[in-house]
């Protein structure tokens, strides 16, 4: 497996910028570094309205329940390692009671319970695939396309192929269809990386049931599930630096969360999606930073949610900061706050019904939104 893939982005993209600054200095002591391990979170996942699953570097997954009572943070209720003890960096929910997760750079793990808390999660099976893929980073799950039809599993690797299987619920297992090369062969980023670390819904069912990618490349694209065909490709900013680390969907709107470089850039985009054409419109993008000497701006996760006035979004950035605002015609910013720990970027998860956010780094944090 390459060894690039068990750097967390935002670390890879600040090591680069510091190595950039000549006049930096160090102090050397004469041991070596072998090697680090980071327990940074990369993925924020609800498995229902009180349960979600968080995905760390480390290797490891842990599930939490939302915890009702006043001060007190979410409670774990399982905890697992991946088999291949790589990375946990995509997970997928399958109703009911089944879960997909990243394994190696030619497998997926396939976990159940038989409890609605999670706490007997076991792994089922790992399903391979060709290792061309390379590690999964994020993946949907689409109910039956057309009548009669199974479910579908589709998967963003580390390559910038999404790879499309139908699921077996009877027997939880997975099937491959086939894979889809997505790449963009002018990447935005200055690694020469492909990674799918966006993915949603854009169509749920029917024949054109569609799926939207964003890769570390700069790529949003547009593909038929049933079909696998392309249907659009487009660079969200053909000035950008950084690529692509996570995208939202609400019907229309698309929103983009990036690495900006220099004070010039932007790392929150936002986008209008016509869902006859494909065609992609930018609307408005903003730079949601503090301190203005930073070199970087990474903005790890974005979510549309919801609370108690409508329609907002959520962003968790490299300073530690939970940032939420609106985006109507543009992108209106409604205030921040610094999570429990100001030390990176948290993976975020929104579930509605009631409104309620959960936010990963080291620590976990949970919110109430006010929406019912």
């Amino acid at each position: 497996m390459k060894e690039n893939i068990f750097i967390p982005p935002v670390i890879k993209s600040r090591e680069y910028l510091l190595s950039k600054i000549k006049s930096q200095k160090t102090h050397g002591i004469p041991i070596t570094k072998t090697g680090t391990t980071y327990n940074l979170a990369q993925q924020t996942r609800w498995l229902s309205n009180n349960n979600f699953a968080v995905g760390r570097w480390d290797d490891t997954m842990s599930i939490f329940n939302y915890s009702s009572e006043p001060f007190t943070g979410p409670k774990l209720t399982a905890a697992v390692n991946s088999p291949s003890s790589g990375g946990v960096q995509m997970i997928t929910y399958i109703p009911s009671h089944m879960m997909i997760t990243s394994n190696n750079d030619r497998s997926l793990s396939v976990w159940i319970t038989s409890s609605d808390d999670w706490s007997d999660l076991k792994l089922e099976t790992i399903e391979s695939y060709d290792s061309s893929l390379d590690v999964a980073t994020n993946g949907v799950w689409f109910p039956s396309l057309l009548d009669n039809d199974p479910s579908t599993l589709v998967v963003g690797h580390y390559s910038g192929f999404i790879s499309i299987w139908s699921v077996d619920h009877h027997h939880k297992k997975l099937n491959f269809i086939e894979k889809i090369d997505l790449r963009n062969p002018n990447p935005v980023n200055p690694f020469n990386a492909h990674a799918m670390y966006g993915m949603c819904i854009l169509k749920e069912k029917g024949p054109d049931a569609s799926v939207i990618c964003g890769s570390d490349d700069g790529y949003i694209s547009i593909v038929e599930v049933h079909t696998g065909k392309t249907v659009s490709q487009t660079v969200f900013n053909p000035d950008a630096q950084r690529g692509i680390n996570s995208i939202s969907v609400f019907r229309n709107k698309l929103l983009i969360a990036n690495c900006s470089v220099g004070m010039n850039d932007k790392n929150l985009w936002y986008f209008d999606i016509d869902l006859e054409t494909s065609e992609i419109s930018y609307r408005d993008s903003m730079n949601l930073l503090i301190d203005k000497n930073r070199i970087q701006s990474f903005n790890f996760d974005v979510e549309w949610g919801e609370y108690s006035s409508g329609l907002c979004w959520f962003a968790g950035t490299e300073e530690g900061v939970l940032w939420m605002g609106k985006a109507n015609e543009k992108l209106e910013l409604i205030g921040y706050e610094s999570l429990s720990e100001s030390s990176i970027g948290a993976a975020l998860a929104f579930t509605n019904r009631p409104g309620r956010l959960a936010a990963a780094i080291h620590n976990i944090d949970q919110f109430s939104t006010g929406s019912e």
